[in-house]
């Protein structure tokens, strides 16, 4: 356990930069903060720290940092790894006050956010501009963004809009003495140096804190099909997985370049035109079940 004076000096020396709801001490501190979803043991923190933005994020690490205090970082306590669960004598740092949606550009298809924004937030921010963030999991009414970049979450959207590293542009994070990265990139196409969000994106906090970050949209898929499809083997699995892939990246099953229209898939290497399948903005799922 750290000694009380010094979570009381890291406590006194916070409270005027992170204001009364930003550090709570003791008895204050809420049990949820005590775990995540994990088996772990729960351990009440000592202290909890809720930063509102970047620059109390950095405040709160910088002065933990010069009294040495260790520090664990909680999201929305979903995780299923006991890694936002605290440990004897760490302070608990918790970004769920950080949950502003910055901007959302329907011209760029991107959304800028802060680390504690809920997921669902987004995916409906997103869909009331007529976009969507497709990352997507059971959790997504309590996990935070922050959080999914840190673990690079999957989901149930991943086959066609890969994990939580595809989906971000740009990334800030803050180390451990309280300096602050800032790498809010807005474009796809950025072949300026190194791309240092890939170091934080999984690292589950061990080499900073995600404070904000640029995520990637999509048009909103206008309708929705879903297919049961039943496989004798997983090879044949895996040929309809790479048919309806192929098909996605604008080819056939057999590799020849398809231009989707509205009404129709043309095949441009035979001039003949298919419009058995009509998609207009319909987005297709296959379930499939390997049978013996």
């Amino acid at each position: 356990m750290a000694p009380t004076s010094q979570i009381e000096s890291i406590a006194a020396a916070l409270r005027p930069l992170l204001g009364p709801q930003g550090v709570l001490a003791a008895g204050d501190v809420p049990e949820r903060n005590s775990k995540d979803w994990s088996s772990a043991a729960a351990i009440r923190p000592q202290l909890l720290l809720r930063p509102a933005n970047t620059l109390q994020l950095s405040a709160a690490l910088r002065v933990c940092h010069e009294h040495g205090q260790a520090v664990v970082v909680q999201g929305g306590l979903t995780g299923l790894c006991g890694g936002a669960t605290p440990q004897t004598g760490e302070v608990a740092l918790s970004t769920e006050r950080m949950n502003r949606i910055e901007e959302l550009d329907a011209i760029g298809n991107t959304a800028t956010v802060q680390a504690g924004v809920i997921l669902e937030n987004l995916q409906r921010a997103a869909s009331e501009a007529g976009l969507s963030f497709p990352l997507d999991f059971g959790s997504r009414g309590s996990c935070t963004l922050g959080g999914n970049l840190a673990c690079n979450a999957g989901g149930n959207s991943v086959i066609r809009y890969g994990v939580a590293r595809e989906l971000c542009l740009g990334l800030e994070a803050v180390l451990a003495d309280g300096t602050v990265l800032t790498h809010l990139n807005r474009m796809t196409k950025n072949t300026s140096g190194f791309d240092l969000k890939q170091l934080f994106i999984g690292s589950e906090g061990t080499l900073g804190v995600i404070s904000r970050a640029v995520l990637k949209l999509y048009p909103a898929q206008r309708d929705k099909a879903t297919a049961v499809v039943a496989a004798d083997s997983f090879a044949e699995v895996l040929a309809v997985l790479w048919q309806r892939l192929a098909e996605d990246r604008g080819h056939d099953s057999h590799g020849n370049f398809v231009r989707r229209g509205n009404d129709a898939h043309e095949d441009i290497s035979s001039g003949r035109e298919d419009r058995s399948r009509q998609h207009g903005g319909k987005q297709d799922s296959l379930w499939i079940a390997a049978a013996k």
